[in-house]
């Protein structure tokens, strides 16, 4: 039974706040933690979705031809999504009070730390790697056209030219915020802004950059002045497309800044097309439901050949070939570049039971893994891996399982090569005079 919209959304924000009010009371709450983010997610794409809908929003596929997603779907994917909520907000307790125990914290007495011999080579290398790339095939000021327009367009070129800014992170993570290392990166974030579509790929990078400042210091949260610089990098991230192509078709700053204004002008009222996961979510719902027939993880098939380059392949099936099969005429999921979101991808493999044990599941390996990596220490191999998957945890939540593999082994290559290289290479015999976990400027573990 599907409650009215307004009901729906008084049971939503009831459940946000109850669940916020018992991670911060039985867990150790950090903007690293996994809960913080979905949180987050919950809260601005799903709350307050709904409440923009109820106050007169658009809903999604309100054009002619298309068949509007009704208040009806928005209250069943927010109750569900609800649902989610709950069984997350167990895990992460559960996950807390097991990884308590005095049994868990033997398990992490010598963590493996990091190798400056390592970190410092693979940065340099992939900077190199990285700057060739960004001068061969993308997109420059004051050049109409990339040097090589072959093969422009496939991950395989696109993806090293994110190579400088993650090495930089690294090096950034060992030798701290130096001054040289800085000015580089604020020089590969203002080409990321020019590239136009490379949203996601800055958004991942400063929140990688702000767990390292805050992680450096000991720092569970940010204080007024990184929560400001954060709000406003969030608010940035919905006109940095279309500013990103003012700036290469020639436009003035003026026009830059006005068509910025009016995008998130439409942030504050609810109509920015960013904001319709919930409605995606929703749509996917009802699209499965029309399909009436389970996928069983096959909607992860696709990273068996996500490797071989489409230059190879053309007819290669396509990481989200299952949103084409769902799609209809008149909601056209797929052709627009829509997302079905984790949970719609749980529902669309394994029905209600599927969301509620796999949300369950995502959150409790998390929630021991964030435990896990802050015993360890800073300057562990644990924690800095735990950091990559924690700042992609916001394009998981939004587009599925199969993005923790696509945005952190793929796209992060430099620091996944990283991670693999001390994996394989013999442990480096330290005395451990001193726990790891205290070393100075870094957080204490949790007790």
């Amino acid at each position: 039974m599907v409650l009215p919209l307004f009901n729906t959304v008084l049971l939503d924000v009831t459940v946000l706040l109850c669940c916020v009010a018992c991670l911060m009371t039985f867990t150790k709450m950090s903007v690293t933690h996994p809960a913080t983010i979905y949180l987050l997610f919950h809260g601005l794409f799903s709350t307050a979705r709904a409440i923009a809908i109820l106050n007169g929003a658009t809903t999604l596929f309100s054009w002619k031809g298309a068949i509007p997603v009704s208040e009806s779907e928005i209250a069943r994917s927010l109750m569900l999504a609800d649902l989610a909520l709950i069984a997350m907000t167990s895990a992460w307790i559960l996950a807390a009070h097991l990884t308590a125990r005095p049994s868990a914290m033997k398990r992490d007495a010598k963590p493996r730390r990091l190798r400056p011999e390592l970190l410092k080579p693979v940065a340099i290398v992939c900077i190199l790697v990285g700057c060739a790339a960004m001068l061969l095939w993308s997109k420059l000021p004051g050049i109409s056209t990339p040097l090589i327009s072959a093969g422009q367009n496939s991950n395989w070129i696109v993806i090293p030219q994110t190579w400088v800014g993650l090495s930089l992170l690294a090096l950034i993570y060992w030798y701290g915020f130096r001054p040289g290392l800085l000015i580089g990166l604020a020089g590969y974030f203002a080409w990321v802004i020019y590239q136009a579509n490379f949203r996601f790929r800055l958004l991942i990078t400063l929140i990688l950059l702000m767990q390292i400042y805050l992680d450096r210091r000991g720092r569970s949260w940010p204080g007024m002045s990184g929560i400001s610089v954060f709000v406003i990098s969030a608010l940035l991230f919905f006109p940095l497309k279309g500013i990103g192509q003012q700036l290469q078709a020639g436009q003035g700053a003026g026009e830059v800044l006005e068509n910025a204004r009016t995008e998130i002008a439409s942030v504050f009222t609810g109509d920015h097309p960013d904001q319709t996961i919930l409605d995606q979510f929703a749509s996917a719902l009802t699209l499965a439901d029309a399909r009436g027939q389970l996928y069983w993880g096959l909607t992860y098939a696709g990273l068996l050949t996500v490797a071989i380059p489409r230059q190879w392949w053309p007819e290669k099936p396509g990481l989200t070939e299952y949103e084409h099969q769902i799609s209809t005429s008149d909601r056209p999921m797929a052709d627009t570049g829509m997302v079905v979101t984790m949970l719609g991808e749980f529902y669309l493999n394994f029905a209600y039971p599927g969301v509620v044990i796999m949300s369950f599941a995502v959150a409790y390996f998390t929630g021991v893994w964030f435990d896990a990596a802050y015993r360890a220490g800073y300057l562990s191999l644990m924690h800095f891996t735990y950091l990559l998957v924690a700042c992609n945890l916001i394009q998981v939540y939004r587009d599925g399982l199969i993005s923790l593999f696509v945005f952190t082994v793929i796209n992060m290559f430099p620091l996944v090569l990283l991670v693999a290289l001390h994996v394989c290479m013999r442990r480096k015999r330290t005395l451990y005079t001193q726990a790891i976990i205290e070393t100075p400027r870094v957080r204490q573990p949790m007790t």
